[in-house]
């Protein structure tokens, strides 16, 4: 099935290269001071999906079949057809690649997963229908593909009966657990199955328990054991529809099950993360909500804490940050990442997001490996993504906001650092700018977060032009890091500012609930300090600053127009929203259950009050007002923005003869995806930019 020739594809592979001596790593020397062109920073990388074998002696990846270079086309039908990945085993002793699949429906393989040294767990491409949820077995040289299990229709009723993979469990080498739907609809309902590696029989482990009528099932709690002793549930129905979360334990044995704790939107909670190394102890984030409702030790930012299924008892606090959430999962930031042994013996430490990345170590020689390496990659964040069991052989992540990254093989007994692949080398020809995170204070003193980018050519004591440019959400976040969008800014001469206003995700509860009904209040305000900021900082010409943003940003950007004429010498606003009185709030398409948390967070059309507050705050009403230069963007296809909305700001400007520019693509939605189109789109802000600004 997996058969392919593999003398005409490795030249085409950038994994293969030579080990060199960890000490002789260095970055580029020799970049082009040249600005650089658009057209490397609208290109995609090819990044690629890599596990290490439990020895560490192999690794397998999904590899693309196309030479890694900026090449900015539209692909063909039959291109769009191919997967354009194949599944290559390597013996790391020997650097002797294996490819194991094709790019045809027939033998592409969409997701793999070591079962163990010899053997690999892998699903094929969805362009085989049903069968590319069945579940197939192949060994590391490509031989012996055996499905294990296959997705079928139902005998008796509609809909199709899809098998899951939940976890392989190395002390269980004969067998894999894995969920299978009850009932048509395939997310609903998935109970516990394991399935036998030899007879591929399955067994019964646990059903998903009958629950209130208003609750919805959405996950198991798994030991390292497989056991499921948990399972969290929704709010589907009824008065808390949407808002409430629940945890309940379960006993897999009698089927029993007891709700310990409930989660309201923006209220103290606990939240699993999932069990530590003895079965019993439940790692979270969030607060120590005791029974009664009080609050053990509180906290605004979310700690992570330990919490005894047994005692039922918070047995310790493991760590706290008090400017940033250890993850805020409740708000679908789920940041923190657990360093686990395989078979959950261990637990070497965590990192979590703060305005860069974070690392708490349990474990010495886990520690000191990450300082090796980042000795070897200066001005680089390190991230250990995978390691043999022994823990001499690791794949790691070396990535800046000047580097989309790449990803390396580290042999701690040899020394050696070998190149799998870099996401877009044909960047480190160019100098990209710096990135640095800086706090402010916003006008009624609650302390805030950002980054700052200026120019590689910045000369300590110019004021430059500026672009504000605060991110979409608003419930997300500008994280530290490569953004294509703040270097090209850069890349033409503007600082940038990326202000995290209060409603971003990850600085706590209280900053969260402060943005209540505060769109194009405290939250535009908080925008607009973040300049203030740099101004006093004496980066800023305040004569050229363009506030440029997307999705909500681009609402803050034609806010600004609308309220504060004259305060920007342009504005861009991309795939925006103008109009938060609609029914469906915001002209953005929430589904039912999504609605009382937006309700809470900006406020219900339909109560006078939120009314006249969202009317007031909403850009389409008050075009009248502007006198800055629009740059206004959308995609036919956009599915969380209305179309019509933009239509109707582009109505407005034209009745009251605003300077715009309008820029629609057919073929796109809530921001441009193809390449070919955001070159067009970088194009463009460029002239816009330019024609305004300098």
């Amino acid at each position: 099935m997996y058969k392919l020739n593999i003398n005409n594809m490795v030249k085409s592979f950038s994994f293969f290269v030579l080990a060199f001596a960890i000490s002789s790593f260095t970055t580029n020397i020799s970049a082009k001071n040249e600005m650089i062109p658009i057209e490397k920073l609208v290109c995609y990388g090819q990044g690629s999906s890599y596990q290490l074998s439990p020895s560490g002696n192999f690794i397998a990846t999904m590899v693309s079949t196309k030479e890694n270079v900026c090449e900015i086309k539209d692909d063909t039908m039959q291109e769009e057809m191919s997967s354009g990945r194949v599944l290559v085993v390597t013996d790391l002793r020997t650097m002797e690649p294996k490819v194991l699949s094709g790019t045809t429906a027939g033998s592409a393989v969409a997701s793999f997963s070591w079962l163990n040294d010899e053997q690999l767990l892998v699903t094929t491409d969805a362009r085989r229908g049903y069968d590319g949820y069945s579940l197939y077995t192949i060994n590391k040289d490509g031989s012996n593909t055996t499905r294990l299990i296959e997705a079928k229709d139902f005998k008796s009723k509609a809909g199709i009966q899809v098998p899951f993979l939940e976890g392989i469990y190395q002390k269980f080498p004969n067998k894999i657990l894995i969920s299978i739907n009850r009932q048509s609809v395939v997310y609903k309902n998935r109970d516990l199955y394991w399935l036998d590696l030899t007879t591929k029989k399955t067994s019964l482990v646990a059903r998903v328990p009958s629950l209130p009528s208003n609750e919805r099932f959405s996950g198991w709690e798994l030991d390292w054991n497989g056991v499921p002793k948990g399972f969290t549930t929704y709010d589907e129905k009824g008065a808390d529809m949407g808002l409430v979360n629940s945890f309940y334990l379960f006993d897999s044995k009698s089927g029993s099950y007891e709700k310990i704790a409930s989660c309201r939107h923006q209220e103290a909670c606990f939240m699993p993360l999932g069990f530590d190394i003895d079965n019993k102890t439940i790692l979270g984030v969030g607060q120590a909500v005791l029974p009664d409702g009080s609050i053990l030790d509180e906290t605004d930012t979310n700690a992570m804490w330990a919490w005894d299924s047994e005692t039922r008892e918070y047995t310790e606090m493991i760590y706290h940050d008090p400017d940033f959430d250890i993850s805020s999962p409740m708000h679908g930031d789920n940041t923190v990442s657990l360093w686990f042994e395989s078979d959950g013996s261990d637990l070497y430490g965590f990192s979590y997001e703060a305005a860069k990345t974070e690392k708490v170590y349990f474990n010495n020689y886990f520690a000191s490996v990450e300082k090796s390496l980042a000795g070897a990659f200066p001005g680089y964040e390190i991230s250990i993504a995978d390691w043999s069991k022994d823990l001499t052989k690791f794949v790691v992540y070396a990535g800046n906001e000047k580097d989309p990254g790449g990803v390396y093989f580290f042999d701690v007994s040899k020394g050696s650092l070998s190149e799998i692949t870099q996401y877009a080398p044909w960047l480190k020809d160019y100098n990209l700018a710096s990135t640095e995170p800086f706090t402010y204070t916003a006008r009624d003193g609650l302390k805030l977060h950002g980054y700052l980018t200026l120019p590689v050519d910045y000369k300590k004591g110019e004021k430059i032009p500026f672009i504000l440019h605060p991110h979409g959400g608003p419930n997300a976040r500008d994280k530290f890091g490569y953004n294509p969008e703040v270097q090209f800014y850069a890349s033409r001469g503007y600082g940038v500012i990326q202000p995290n206003y209060r409603g971003s995700t990850g600085f706590g509860r209280s900053e969260m609930i402060l943005a209540n009904h505060e769109m194009g209040k405290t939250m535009q305000t908080d925008k607009y300090d973040a300049l203030f900021w740099a101004r006093d900082k004496g980066y800023v010409d305040m004569d050229r600053v363009c506030l440029s943003g997307a999705s909500y940003g681009g609402y803050a950007a034609m806010h600004a127009a609308t309220k504060m004429p004259g305060m920007f010498k342009c504005i861009v606003t991309y795939v925006g929203t103008f109009d938060l009185v609609s029914k469906d709030l915001r002209g953005l398409r929430w589904s039912e259950i999504g609605m009382p948390m937006e309700y809470i967070e900006k406020g219900n059309p339909d109560v006078p009050e939120d009314y006249a507050n969202l009317y007031d705050n909403s850009p389409i009403f008050f075009v009248e007002n502007v006198t800055e230069p629009v740059l206004i963007i959308t995609g036919r296809r956009d599915n969380q923005v209305r179309f019509q909305e933009t239509v109707d700001m582009v109505n407005e400007f034209n009745k009251h003869n605003v300077d715009y520019e309008y820029i629609i693509k057919g073929d796109e939605g809530h921001g441009f995806r193809s390449e070919t189109a955001r070159l067009e789109l970088f194009k463009d802000y460029e002239k816009f930019l330019g024609k305004y600004l300098n």
